[in-house]
Formats: structure tokens, sequence, C-alpha cells
């Protein structure tokens, strides 16, 4: 891929360098894909690449100092934390560096001046990928292009490299014709500028040289002409995968045939579901008598394919799932890092002058719009910030992922920062105080759940069969999951932690009844907590009607009971004699004593406030938990997302059922 000419792209000057480097030490062992504007263009030369370059290893010996120089003699810029190509930090005996030759940064630990490890990790969770024994960390290759070191990218590639073309005479008259308008060009590079108008071959090989360069190595074309005259024509028996259009039975004809004629037959897919419900279409479409199960061979290769294809010289018939299921190919493209928090190009043309903006090195200011401005004789867009006391400050539109749209409680404007001041910076350091603090307690709360050893509940039996076969509606798709994740969770020895998120009506309170009769029926109690005196009744009723049949005790406890009735029920509960009691925060007072608590139910768990959070922690670190939510809080939904709780979503409605219509009505007596 060619660089732009103007603004470079960290991205772009990445993967050119980790190309440059990987075919520099692995040259007997690579595969490159490009086009003919991108080999025009000169690339680094090898002795550059090679003077620019620091081998890391696990075991050697380097000091962080020498490393934190190199790294800022090649143009790498320290920060906090490592996000994009081009930086670097350094935080006591860890060195976080993202190279240009390779798509996640390391992290380098070292023991004194030895280092101890070498891990790549993830920018954005800066959580660690994988250990590495040996890496490489390339500077900014573009930085060192100059008149002097460049050569062309054929100088990088060994002599019985196999060349293959697709209509290479169409490419080359291309870019022919591109190098015309290139001419008046000027490519910018911070320092470094080139005329392309006065030395055009500095950047760009011209037409004729691309042409030798490609034909000193073996050259393979494919298309309908040839660019060689004296080139031998090879003719293969390929054809394209044949339209089934969701038709099985033609499908295991054409499987059928296959065999038939002695050629394998394979179904790409990056997906084990999809082969699995293809083969369970063929054994249903065999007790169907429609076809003969044994009959149909093909084996699954889970990897995907753009299409499918026949090859009759080589008997293999390869085809793709999607095209199977008629279905469009997701291509899945290398994931390219930024931040979440920065601010897009979209997002900022939506912004409109006056809006609050957030500065992470200078805070909350009002954005005053786009300017041009002259920057050493060249023009460049920057934003234009106002601060408090008008003071303005202009942030190159290159810098924008040091800016983000202000977000805070709505209708109130936030106090301006002044720039200069400590106040932005003690803030941020008071915030982060804060919630390493509240980390703290989490993690202490869930790594002592995690190492707890929770109640392993036993299969289902017949009684929690009877159950599920008395409810009166079917169960929906999402229903019948939830229900198979909660019961894993509860059958496994680690204690359960899942949110049921789903809409009012859509069944999650007959999974919290399927959870509470499983707990029941290894003789362990159930406490279920909701947040008004009217839902525990409600919840009373249906759990009675729903268990009617079935040994099973419930109650509930609120303030509408004496205190006679409630201590009665109390006594019940602490000899076991309760199975399932359902109560508001009166559930979570001192007194309240289980024999034998094995599974609490929080139903609207958003309606409790922190201080009831914390009481429910202390009755739950081995306890399994299952929370009902129709919508919930971000903590929560956070809590789910990375990972601290399990997730259940109910997405689907019940059949026919009426959506919530919310009406606003004035006063009408």
């Amino acid at each position: 891929k060619p660089f732009k000419l103007n603004a470079p792209d960290n991205a772009a000057i990445q993967m050119r360098a980790e190309v440059l480097s990987y075919i520099n030490k692995h040259p007997h062992s690579f595969l490159i894909v490009t086009y003919a504007e991108a080999i025009a263009e000169n690339v680094v030369t090898k002795s550059a690449l090679e003077k620019n370059t620091i081998e890391a290893r696990v075991g050697d010996a380097l000091s962080i100092e020498f490393i934190a120089d190199f790294l800022q003699d090649n143009h790498f810029t320290r920060t906090d934390f490592v996000f994009e190509p081009g930086q670097f930090s350094i935080r006591g005996g860890i060195v976080d560096v993202y190279s240009f030759a390779y798509e996640l940064p390391y992290r380098l630990e070292f023991n004194g001046d030895k280092i101890e490890s070498i891990r790549s990790f993830d920018p954005i969770t800066q959580l660690s990928e994988k250990n590495l024994h040996f890496v490489t960390i390339i500077p900014n290759i573009q930085n060192e292009l100059s008149k002097h070191n460049t050569e062309p990218f054929f100088t990088f590639i060994p002599e019985k490299t196999l060349v293959w073309t697709r209509d290479l005479g169409y490419s080359l008259q291309y870019l022919e014709d591109n190098l015309a308008l290139l001419k008046n060009n000027t490519v910018t590079d911070g320092d470094a500028e080139m005329e392309l108008g006065d030395d055009p071959e500095v950047v760009l090989n011209t037409f004729e040289a691309i042409t030798s360069q490609i034909g000193q190595y073996v050259n393979v074309e494919v298309g309908t002409k040839s660019f060689y005259s004296d080139a031998k024509p090879y003719l293969f028996k390929q054809k394209p995968q044949p339209s089934f259009n969701k038709n099985f039975n033609l499908l295991a004809e054409n499987l059928k045939q296959n065999s038939g004629k002695k050629t394998q037959s394979y179904i790409f897919s990056d997906s084990a579901k999809q082969v699995e419900r293809i083969y369970a279409i063929f054994e249903d479409l065999s007790f169907k008598k429609s076809i003969q199960r044994d009959e149909i061979e093909f084996s699954p290769v889970y990897i995907s394919l753009q299409r499918g294809f026949v090859d009759e010289d080589l008997r293999v018939a390869i085809y793709t799932d999607h095209q199977v299921f008629d279905r469009y190919h997701r291509f899945k493209l290398r994931k390219n890092f930024s931040r979440n928090d920065a601010i897009s190009i979209k997002e900022l043309y939506s912004l409109k002058p006056g809006d609050f903006v957030t500065h992470i090195d200078h805070g909350v200011g009002r954005f005053g719009g786009l300017e041009k401005l002259n920057v050493n004789g060249k023009q460049q867009e920057a934003i234009r910030l106002v601060y408090k006391d008008n003071d303005i400050l202009y942030v190159s539109i290159h810098s924008l992922h040091r800016i983000a749209r202000y977000t805070g409680k709505e209708g109130t404007a936030p106090a301006l920062n002044k720039l200069g001041s400590t106040a932005w910076s003690s803030l941020k350091s008071k915030t982060k105080k804060k919630v390493k603090d509240i980390a703290r307690d989490l993690i202490n709360l869930y790594a002592k759940r995690k190492t707890q050893k929770g109640f392993a509940y036993s299969e289902d039996n017949y009684l929690q069969n009877e159950l599920e076969a008395s409810f009166i509606y079917e169960d929906t798709p999402d229903q019948l999951k939830a229900t198979r994740d909660v019961k894993k969770d509860m059958e496994s020895s680690s204690p359960m932690d899942r949110l049921i998120c789903g809409d009012v009506g859509f069944g999650k309170t007959e999974i919290a009844i399927r959870a509470a009769f499983k707990a029941v029926n290894d003789s362990k109690q159930v406490a279920i907590l909701v947040p008004t005196t009217i839902l525990a009744m409600q919840h009373y009723r249906t759990l009675s009607e729903r268990l009617k049949e079935f040994p099973c005790k419930l109650d509930y406890i609120n303030r509408f009971k004496t205190s006679q009735q409630q201590n009665e029920t109390l006594r019940q509960l602490e000899e076991g004699k309760i199975d399932i009691i359902i109560g508001t925060h009166r559930l979570l007072s001192k007194d309240v004593k289980f024999k034998n608590l094995g599974l609490l139910i929080v139903d609207e768990e958003q309606k409790f406030g922190v201080a009831s959070k914390e009481k429910i922690k202390s009755m739950r670190v081995n306890v399994d938990t299952l929370t009902l939510t129709a919508t919930p809080i971000p903590r929560t939904l956070q809590f789910s997302l990375m990972g601290a709780r399990d997730l259940s979503v109910i997405n689907t409605p019940p059949p026919n059922r009426y959506p919530v219509t919310t009406e606003l009505h004035t006063f009408n007596e």
C-alpha cells in the first residue's frame, strides 16, 4: 500500500514496515499481495532499515535508558498509555512500545538490566495477549526516506521468487497514466520535503523500470491476455461453486455425485455452528426419507473463503457455507486499534460552535470551529478550543485522539478550565485514585467469589421436568437458551453470577421460578429480593400458582405483615421450614437468618441503592446469584460486558405479545 501524499498514515507505515521487516528476516517464506502503485514507490534501503532496528530477546541484557534514548532518537512519542504505532511508555521496570513492525504493541518487563518477559497486549484493554520470546522494534520508516536512502521494493525480494500478476499490461498502463499527474505534486513528511517535479525517480519508479524488475523473476500471469509475447499458456479445469439456493436436496445430490466421481468434497466455514446446522439438516432430510445419509460425504474446514470452486484436475470440490445458505460473505479485516473515546471525523463535523469538548491534557473547553492556519508556509486545518478567560488553544486534526465530546450531567453547563492551571491535572489524579479504589474493592470481591467453592447442583430430576412441562406457554428461543445457561452455571462448582436482561413480559420470571425450584430440589433455600411491596406480593402469587402441585413451601416478608407474623416467618426460615422467601429490603436486615441459603434472585437490581447492594454483596460471596432486569444500569451492564458477570439477553418476545405503549395525557377529571 503506498503512502498518502501530504499526511502520513501510521497504519499504512506500520503495515509497510511490517512487510519489509518480515521479508528481510524470512527471505524464503513469504506471500505478499500488492498492486502497481504500491510497488512503484521506492522503499527505505535494507541498510537504513537494519541500522534503525532494535531487537529484544528474553534474557538479553539491555538497559531501559538505552531503549528510551533509541526510541526518542527515532521519533517515538512518550505517553502514559500506548495505543498507536510510534508511541512508548515507561512505568518502573515495564516498557510498553508500539513498534511499526507488528499489529499489537509489546510489553517488555525488566529485572534490572535484563529482559525477564516480553508480551504483546491489546492497546484498548491493556491486557496481555500472548508471550513472545523475541521481538523487533522498528521506527517510522517514512522518516528515513530521502534522496539517498531509498531503493526499489524489488531489491528486498530474493532471486527465485515467483511473481503472480493479473492483467499486468492494464495495471502498468494505469500507472503510466498516473505518473504524469503525480509529477507536479510534493511529498511532505515532517522536516523532509521532496519535489517530485524535480526528480520523480526518487520516490516513484517508471513504467519501464517496473517492467524490467518484474521480468527478472519467474512470472505467472493470470487472465485472458498475456503481457509478455513469449508466454506459455496453461489451462486449468476449474469452475465456480454451483448455486444451491438453500436447496439441501440439491446439495445432497451434488455431494453424492462428487463421491461417485471420486471427487473429495469440502465445506469451508469459520463457524462450527453453521457446520453443525448442515449436519442437522441432512439428518432431518434422511429422517424424512428424502436422502440416504450414509451416501453423503463431505469434510468440514473451519476457514472462511470468499467463493467456492470445483477443480476437476485435483478432483476437489470446495464449497463455502455462505454460498450454500445464500448469505453475504463477511470479511474479517485486521483490527485497527484506536481509542474508543477519541472523537471521529464524523463527530467532529457534527459539533457546533459553543459545544463543550474535553482535551485530555487541558480539560473542558468550548468548541470554536475549524480554522485553516499557516504553519511554516503550509496550510493546516486545526480545531479552535476556547478556555476560561477566552484563552485559545489550537489542536491539529492529526491529534483528534486527544479530544472527546464532553459528557456530563444533562441540563448543567460544566465549568471551563483555565489553560496552564493545575486544576485539571489534580481532578484527573483524584478521579484515577477513586477509580483504583473502586477497582480494588471489586477485584477483592470477585477474586473471593472465584476462589470460593460453590454448591454444584445435581442434574434435572423428574420434578424439574414436570414443572417445566406445566408451563402453559411455549418457550421462546432466548428463554430456552437463558434457562440452559442458568442450569449450567448452577451445576458447576463455581458460584453463579448471571444477569438476565429482557423487556417486560419476555419471560424472565419463569426462568427465575425454574432456577428457584432447581435449588429447592437439592434442599437449598432461595431468597427473592424485590424493590417494592407490590412486586413482592405479585411474585408470591405467581410462584404460589406455578408451584402449588409441588412439595415446596413459599412465604413472603414485607412491612404489611405484623411483627408477630414476621417473627414467625423468620423462625421458620432459620429452621429451614421455608424453601423460598420473597421480600423487599427487609430481607437484608440483620435478624434474617437462613438455614441453608443456596440461591439469591435479585429482581430489578437498578432500584436498589448502593448501601443495599453492599449488603447483598456480603450475602452472596459463595451463594449462586441471578439478577433480572429490563433496564440494566451502566455499572451492571459494564460488569457483564467485561466478563465479571455472565449475561443472558432475552430479545425475542412471546408470540402475539402486545407491545408496551407509553402515553402522555394532560390532567382530566
